[in-house]
């Protein structure tokens, strides 16, 4: 079993310090690719650095609006490996997760996607770092009761599943819409609650927080109601100010 990492990186050098060394001294990967998307800082130097045997691709324009996704599909069809393993430039990983992919691949052969655990960190922002321990410790309460909760943006899949479902699209939170296809497919889905990745760059910054809402309007598992409460519980105003936008626009653009 091969294992592929993809890791797409735009512009950044301050979590990049942090990760690639972590990612340098993983065990069991057969294979990273990088995907420098549109830098203009230091990024493909740190990369080079690091990681002189990887292949590395830069990429110089864009077609998806959501660029991110169009960055990790990128990375996604030019991996070589069985498994693809999709991780950010922003990401701390668990060093046990290469064994834990190789062990639930090898034990089901019908295991499409297996996603991870992981914990908001915020390095550069204490005001968010705090915000960040309340979400951690809201997550280990709830993802005892509801499935919803079971399910992160964090995961590795086998290519010969996507290739049969398709890949990423260019919708917004294109990996919910990925893991919806996967769902509804032959092939399985499984939670690992037990690994402690660190997410240096939590979803709690206002663009973030009014892109999660506009991503969250073309969700069918989300309405308005269930995107105030959200918004309430883990105070992300501008939640709700992306998803009522989001709304707005699209009953603009309906005949």
């Amino acid at each position: 079993m091969k294992i592929s990492v993809v890791m797409p990186v735009h512009n950044e050098e301050e979590y990049l310090r942090y990760s690639l060394p972590v990612f340098r001294v993983l065990k069991d990967i057969d294979e990273f690719v990088f995907v420098l998307d549109r830098c203009i800082d230091d990024s493909e130097k740190l990369v080079r650095t690091v990681f002189p045997e990887a292949k590395i691709y830069i990429k110089t324009d864009s077609k998806w609006r959501n660029k991110c996704a169009e960055s990790f599909q990128y990375g996604f069809n030019r991996a070589t490996g069985d498994i693809i393993w999709a991780v950010g430039a922003d990401i701390i990983p668990d060093l046990q997760i290469p064994q834990i992919i190789k062990e639930e691949f090898s034990k089901d052969p019908m295991l499409g996607t297996l996603c991870f655990r992981y914990y908001d960190y915020d390095i550069f922002s204490f005001k968010r770092r705090i915000h960040g321990f309340y979400n951690n410790l809201y997550k280990n309460l709830v993802q005892h009761i509801r499935k919803e909760a079971r399910h992160t943006g964090f995961y590795a899949f086998r290519k010969q599943m996507m290739l049969e479902i398709g890949g990423l699209e260019d919708l917004p939170s294109e990996y919910d819409w990925f893991a919806r296809k996967v769902k509804a497919s032959k092939w399985h889905y499984k939670y690992i609650p037990y690994t402690k990745t660190l997410h240096l760059r939590p979803g709690l910054s206002r663009f973030k927080q009014y892109n999660q809402g506009k991503a969250r309007f073309h969700l069918p598992q989300y309405n308005l109601l269930k995107t105030i409460l959200h918004s309430f519980v883990h105070f992300k105003p501008y939640l709700i100010v992306g998803y009522l936008h989001e709304r707005a626009r699209s009953r603009m653009r309906s005949p």
